[in-house]
């Protein structure tokens, strides 16, 4: 049996995550590896009540702290789930984790602290595109969906939250890749293939 793995897909919304973390987990079950898939926000209680305010006018009168304390009780009771599935042997892939909270919502010299209270992932995949061009992706979306834009989803904020996530190397000691994202699907997947293949060999 495999080592169980804890893998994370991070970064700005419309950055392409979503997808690479659906591909990542056909390609391991594909090869006979059995996979745990979460998100945040999750599926439990607060992650509920996190999508609910997400796309209403009340969004914007939430404070950092707010925000802050909501993810983080989602987060604890997404970690419980997830510990649980790596003790039974499985591949954990997580769509976003502490990095947007860090960058969303943290100054810089609070990273380290926030980031030990939460298990730390394997390898985590911060999929890099520019603000512009996730906007762009994300409108594509929503006419196709019909999806309210997210709070978080506005230019500016993007902007600013992208350089946030393209610093976290830089104060944390994870296994953080950054990864190109304005190149097609496929390519992308390759090198994160490759990645995982390596973590799984070693």
């Amino acid at each position: 049996m495999a080592r169980p793995i804890f893998i994370v897909f991070d970064g700005i919304d419309g950055n392409g995550k979503t997808t690479q973390a659906q591909l990542l987990r056909e390609h391991l079950e594909r090869k006979g590896y059995e996979i745990f898939m979460t998100s945040e926000p999750s599926k439990n209680e607060y992650g509920q009540k996190i999508e609910n305010i997400l796309r209403r006018k009340e969004a914007a009168q939430l404070s950092k702290e707010k925000w802050l304390e909501l993810f983080t009780l989602d987060r604890k009771e997404n970690v419980h789930e997830i510990i649980g599935a790596l003790k039974e042997g499985k591949i954990v892939i997580c769509d976003r984790y502490y990095y947007s909270t860090l960058a969303y919502q943290l100054p810089e010299e609070k990273w380290q602290n926030y980031a030990s209270k939460f298990l730390k992932p394997d390898i985590t995949f911060i999929i890099d595109v520019s603000a512009e061009t996730a906007i762009k992706r994300l409108q594509e979306k929503y006419k196709v969906t019909g999806e309210k834009k997210a709070y978080f989803e506005k230019l500016r904020i993007l902007k600013e939250v992208r350089k946030k996530f393209l610093l976290l190397p830089n104060y944390l000691n994870d296994n953080i890749k950054i990864i190109e994202g304005s190149r097609t699907i496929k390519a992308i997947a390759e090198d994160i293939k490759k990645e995982i293949e390596i973590l799984l060999r070693s």
